[in-house]
């Protein structure tokens, strides 16, 4: 959905998908490491794009890339599926450079549950995925179901884990994790004076211009 909805912290920042970052969204999906951990991902940039125009039309949906404060992007994010004071969180997938997975959940569940006004998230994890799996158990998710089989990646059933986070409960864990955030962000703001950090190889990747 088209919003103006943002965010800062911890020196990242959440902004509004664009349909620039379809490129970025296409090289980030098909990385070895993130295959298999999420469902299947648009083939090129040309599909990415029809899926940004229809998400742009789709209300209760916040898509938002996750960026330093210099605008190196990281990753994604999501808050969607908005029904009464319930939403689905998830969509997060970072890149390997710099580990900042923390930063950017902390960032999106403080603006679901501050900005929002939201009174519970929901989130849906493949079994697969032991990184956000461990992720949202530190960050207060109580797990309250499997459904087996539940989806098919790369052509294999996998299991979804679901989870729901109230705000007393990520109140309590927000303070537990907040050394691990600062940790995190002297990492981030390190890695960002690198000349690695400039590179842009999804401006560069075949998967980016195919047709």
């Amino acid at each position: 959905m088209q919003h103006a909805l943002r965010t800062e912290g911890f020196s990242l920042r959440l902004r509004p998908v664009r349909m620039t970052d379809a490129a970025f969204i296409v090289w980030l999906r098909n990385q070895d490491y993130v295959k298999g951990n999420v469902g299947d991902s648009a083939a090129n940039v040309a599909a990415q794009e029809v899926w940004l125009r229809n998400y742009f039309e789709r209300e209760g949906d916040y898509y938002f890339i996750v960026e330093t404060l210099g605008g190196i992007p990281l990753g994604t994010h999501g808050i969607y599926d908005i029904q009464g004071n319930s939403a689905e969180q998830g969509r997060q997938i970072m890149r390997l450079e710099v580990i900042a997975g923390v930063l950017a959940a902390m960032l999106a569940t403080d603006l679901a549950f501050g900005s929002l006004g939201l009174k519970e998230l929901r989130s849906t994890c493949v079994s697969t995925n032991r990184t956000v799996l461990s992720l949202h158990r530190k960050s207060g998710f109580k797990e309250i179901g499997i459904k087996r089989s539940a989806q098919i990646i790369g052509g294999n059933p996998v299991d979804l884990v679901q989870f729901l986070l109230v705000p007393e409960d990520w109140a309590k864990a927000r303070n537990r994790i907040i050394p691990l955030a600062h940790v995190a962000e002297t990492q981030v703001l390190e890695w960002e004076k690198t000349p690695s950090a400039r590179n842009q190889p999804w401006k560069e990747t075949r998967i980016g211009t195919e047709p």
